[in-house]
């Protein structure tokens, strides 16, 4: 996964190092994620792949070890450069997809748009599209409760394509689905890599390690 470009959206990670309570998860990684590419973290539980995933996406922080972003140096950053860093770069796909259930489809995306920043006109357009990318065009004013569980994971990557991010942090996106629903959803993760995207994802699911285009075992 070495690359010796600097593309303002490679996300490049060196000497990635995590200890939690005295164990140690991982250390010294260097990983360098390309747009257009798929990357998979894989390994046994407990091996920190969802910890990794939060350190790439902010949410937590490394032992040691330097996160960039193309040049631009992301550990320690202020709150307010990680929001703006989260309105402009980053989106995330959740086990439990992050809906809130007694809401409109139509609402819970207006409600991530708005957080980002995107003006009500825009709002209207960008969902209209999402929503008909993931073939739910016809559910902006259901309810989520009312959907399948492979439905309210359509949602919520309509609710990334909608965001148009540079990088998508995936947790297990397809563990709780059949294998129709989970193909439909690896389906939409490419076409949001094609579309000049890094996507990195964890999995137990050995489909979705021949899927990827990069494997990264812990």
């Amino acid at each position: 996964m070495r690359t010796t470009t600097r593309d303002s959206s490679v996300l490049v990670g060196r000497g990635l190092t995590k200890h939690i309570d005295g164990r140690t998860l991982w250390r010294d990684l260097d990983v360098d994620l390309e747009p257009r590419t798929i990357t998979a973290l894989t390994g046994v539980s407990g091996s920190g792949k969802t910890t990794l995933l939060n350190v790439l996406g902010l949410l937590d922080a490394p032992s040691s070890g330097e996160l960039r972003l193309g040049e631009r140096r992301l550990s320690g950053i202020s709150g307010k450069d990680t929001r703006r860093l989260y309105r402009e770069h980053f989106a995330f796909l959740f086990q439990n997809y992050a809906l809130v259930e007694q809401w409109t489809v139509r609402a819970n995306l207006e409600l991530a748009l708005r957080s980002i920043g995107v003006g009500k006109r825009a709002r209207a357009s960008r969902i209209r599209d999402a929503l008909e990318s993931v073939g739910l065009g016809e559910r902006e004013k259901s309810r989520v409760y009312t959907l399948s569980g492979g439905e309210q994971q359509r949602v919520a990557i309509a609710r990334v394509i909608a965001h148009r991010p540079t990088i998508v942090l995936a947790d297990e996106p397809t563990a709780a689905l059949d294998a129709d629903n989970a193909h439909t959803v690896k389906e939409h993760l490419r076409r949001i890599a094609d579309d000049n995207a890094v996507v990195v994802l964890t999995t137990h699911d050995t489909d979705m390690e021949h899927f990827a285009d990069h494997i990264l075992r812990l």
